[in-house]
């Protein structure tokens, strides 16, 4: 059997380096770790829309129930509790809770303003912990004093009737 010459065969055996392997060492460096920046940032932006809706809600509250109140005071206390107590449910956890209550325009048909402050850390609104930073979200919200409504300033006979409806013949 004879051996075949050297220009029977054109390519000579040879070992050569080939690139077999080097997409999953870029997928394991690079593309991977990519990935979960990514799932981190979209998660944390997620919460961070989350938040801003459950200071919303909180503010909405708290104007509305200071202007259910019948004197300034009761309207800052009143206030108060309801953002405290509408965000105790939610998602976030304040660090710190401002709630700011504007009764310069109170009387009937005046309107009642209250702003919601809240510092979130950057480890609760991502829910990874070791996150340094903080944000602070602000919401403000308005409600309508009645203007049938009697407040403390108005004017109430003892009885609880009017003085109109006393009047009138109407008890």
């Amino acid at each position: 059997m004879p051996t075949p010459s050297p220009a029977a065969n054109p390519r000579p055996r040879t070992w050569r380096r080939d690139d077999r392997g080097s997409v999953s060492v870029e997928l394991a460096g690079f593309v991977l770790p990519a990935m979960l920046l990514t799932i981190v940032i979209v998660a944390a932006a997620f919460n961070l829309s989350i938040s801003r809706i459950d200071l919303e809600t909180a503010s909405a509250a708290a104007a509305r129930a200071a202007s259910l109140q019948r004197s300034p005071a009761a309207a800052v206390t009143a206030a108060r509790q309801a953002a405290e107590a509408d965000l105790a449910g939610r998602a976030i956890t304040c660090a710190t809770l401002t709630v700011t209550t504007d009764t310069s325009r109170w009387g009937r048909g005046g309107t009642v303003t209250v702003t919601v402050a809240c510092t979130v850390s950057m480890a609760a609104l991502s829910r990874m912990s070791g996150i340094p930073g903080s944000f602070t979200g602000t919401s403000t919200s308005t409600a309508p004093i009645d203007t049938y409504r009697q407040i403390a300033s108005g004017f109430m006979i003892s009885d609880g009737s009017s003085a109109a409806n006393r009047s009138a013949g109407v008890a």
